[in-house]
């Protein structure tokens, strides 16, 4: 019988139980106490190679995808390092089923300060950095290293966060316009570290974009598990990062270090808000401990140990590309910071319960909103690209490969979408005039090959 349980049956005997039963029901989360709308599978594990790149490249905490590499079949990410103030930029291949094929550090680039970094996340040309010691979070240009950025966050964080346990995750929902962050462990005022027999309460912090900046939003209370072993010398569970899918749904990343077999080991949660409390007010702000309140629910969606062996130290989840079956690869990487871990990069695919449609077809390769000879250059410099290729490489129809039906596509759009985006600037009557005979003939000699 659980603890729940056990409380609801005495509170229809006692008044005073069913009180503190409330409250406890009120206070726990129970994963599973929602339907996924999403599944996770785990793929496989490669050691990154690092020979590319001069400067030292370890203990990986966070990690971002910024697209199809330059590099034809690849696509890249950008990490970030806790251990100062470097960010590296990796390429990595797949297959048609999501599994790593090889995975390279191209570059790095320091930033103008050094803190302990742990999450990153791109929005648009800049990179968002979460870090433990504020707990903060901070902008930088990526290709300069420099601070653009240092978001406001609530007192309450900087006031009472654990040491080294403050903001390990970051993640950017683009549906949404927001940053999501964390606390690894419970804020001093929300509870205490986990245990071998119970979670850790912490706080999600959403950060809302009002134009270039980031302002603090609804805060929500995220048990994470227990320890799932022996809780004794350096053991420790947390949540290490957050991840936005494609359609805004939340992934909550914990780890788990125990005296177990194995020691290091990972699960990946989806979140549900749909009941909680947004404790961002009164009488919350000032502390979670004796209060009344609804947590986050969660799904569990996988559980084991990540990158082989006995499990490795996983800190950073992201989103990547589009698998041809509509599945979306996760790339994680792993914090080689102890003697169980390496340079690890782990791959997941995630699957919607719900099929979401695919960008319709396009001839469109280098995304300038036209379909002309650069589009052709850019399909013959891909076409054979038999790995998990990008429209960069010239994969028109989403389906992993450069080809010749790609090609068509374009051919079939040659022209057209110069003569819409010409459409949209709404010329004077006359020059339409002139502007939809040339698009015709354009149009008419696109056929004709």
């Amino acid at each position: 019988m659980t603890k729940n349980t056990y409380c609801l049956s005495t509170a229809a005997r006692r008044v005073s139980c069913f009180v503190l039963a409330v409250h406890f029901c009120l206070s726990f989360s129970l994963y599973s106490s929602s339907a996924a709308t999403w599944s996770v599978a785990a793929r496989n594990a490669v050691v990154l190679d690092t020979s590319g790149v001069g400067a030292t490249v370890g203990e990986l905490s966070g990690v971002t995808y910024l697209g199809p590499s330059p590099a034809g079949g690849k696509h890249r990410f950008l990490t970030v390092q806790d251990n100062g103030n470097g960010i590296v930029t990796l390429d990595a291949t797949f297959d048609l089923s999501g599994n790593l094929v090889s995975a390279g550090a191209v570059s790095s680039q320091s930033l103008s300060m050094s803190q302990d970094f742990e999450g990153i996340a791109q929005v648009g040309s800049s990179v968002f950095l979460s870090e433990e010691t504020g707990p903060g979070v901070r902008e930088y240009n990526p290709t300069t290293g420099n601070e653009l950025q240092n978001v406001s966050i609530p007192t309450l964080f900087t006031s009472n966060r654990r040491s080294n346990l403050g903001f390990e995750s970051l993640s950017y929902d683009a549906h949404g316009s927001r940053l999501w962050t964390a606390t690894e462990a419970a804020l001093t005022v929300d509870g205490g570290v986990a245990t071998a027999t119970a979670g850790t309460t912490v706080r999600l912090l959403e950060l809302n974009r009002s134009g270039n900046e980031f302002l603090p939003g609804s805060q929500y209370a995220y048990e994470v598990e227990p320890i799932h072993g022996t809780a004794s010398g350096s053991a420790q569970t947390g949540l290490v990062d957050l991840v936005t899918l494609p359609d805004g749904t939340l992934l909550g990343l914990e780890r788990s270090l125990a005296g177990a077999i194995p020691p290091y080991n990972s699960k990946l949660f989806e979140i549900d808000f749909s009941a909680a409390t947004d404790v961002s007010v009164a009488p919350y702000d000032a502390g979670l401990s004796g209060a009344i309140f609804a947590k986050v629910s969660k799904s569990l969606l996988w559980t084991g140990p990540a990158g082989g062996g006995f499990g490795q130290n996983l800190e950073g989840l992201t989103v990547g590309p589009r698998l041809p079956n509509g599945d979306w690869i996760l790339l994680g990487v792993v914090d080689d910071g102890d003697v169980l871990s390496s340079n690890t990069i782990v791959a997941l695919t995630a699957t919607p319960a719900v099929s979401i449609p695919f960008d319709l077809d396009t001839g469109d390769f280098d995304q300038d909103t036209d379909s002309d000879g650069a589009d052709f250059l850019a399909w013959q410099r891909g076409f054979g690209v038999a790995t998990l290729a990008g429209i960069t490489d010239g994969d028109g129809n989403h389906d992993g490969t450069v080809t010749g039906s790609d090609l068509a596509i374009w051919e079939s759009q040659y022209g057209a979408a110069t003569l819409l985006a010409a459409l949209h600037a709404v010329p004077e009557p006359a020059s339409l005039a002139l502007l939809l005979i040339a698009g015709a003939s354009g149009l008419a000699v696109s056929r004709g090959k």
